[in-house]
């Protein structure tokens, strides 16, 4: 019996960054194209999906929001398995969370053998009057680990995130498919979902799996 290909590729991204950056924000525009100014503080992870051509292939995004207090770091870890692409996100009035993306950039890292698509976020752009990190620092942080970086805010009609994950998506059908058809890489993409299997691949996750974070102004 021959399984009919399902419509799209399956892409998980992850999100990953400090508390408060504003990564559920980010995530509720995204799928939702409405701004969340108030959404609560993420616990452990949750996922949204949507379905999005890039370069004439059909991709279902997979689009995780991870926890970003120090408690939960444990299962971000765990979360960030299986990832195709992740999302460093710091807020441009926060010298901490600007800081801390090494640490974060090591976490997904860690979880991933295969090399992952690298994106910088750097989100609030609309808070431009309390800007403490130059959009010069973080291209340049964002080219020292061959990111992609844009500047985003989840309160702009244009916030830029949207674009983001286009870049991203580019970058990863050109590593992934330039050298093949559109049904060859399907059928790729559905075996190698199907021997990884597992819990994190882009399944819902156990308990909340609404977007909830704490989005400051």
């Amino acid at each position: 019996m021959t399984t009919e290909a399902p419509d799209s590729i399956p892409v998980k991204i992850i999100m990953v960054g400090s508390m408060s950056v504003g990564k559920t924000s980010l995530v509720t525009k995204f799928a939702t194209g409405k701004t969340a100014t108030q959404t609560k503080t993420t616990k452990n992870a949750s996922y949204v999906s949507k379905k999005k051509k890039i370069n004439g292939m059909n991709f279902e995004i997979k689009l995780w929001d991870t926890a970003g207090q120090e408690k939960f770091k444990s299962l971000t870890k765990l979360f960030t398995k299986e990832a195709k692409i992740a999302i460093l996100v710091y807020s441009i009035d926060s010298e901490e969370s600007f800081n801390e993306l090494d640490e974060w950039l090591k976490l997904v890292k860690a979880s991933n053998e295969e090399n992952l698509i690298l994106g910088v976020a750097a989100n609030k752009s609309d808070l431009a009057s309390d800007k403490t990190i130059s959009e010069d620092r973080g291209r340049e942080y964002a080219k020292t680990i061959g990111a992609e970086f844009k500047s985003t805010s989840a309160l702009l009609d244009n916030g830029g995130f949207d674009e983001l994950i286009e870049a991203l998506f580019t970058k990863y059908h050109s590593s992934n498919f330039n050298n093949m058809d559109a049904t060859a890489s399907l059928s790729l993409t559905i075996s190698m979902e199907e021997k990884k299997g597992g819990c994190c691949g882009g399944g819902k996750p156990k308990g909340n799996n609404k977007p909830k974070e704490q989005a400051k102004k």
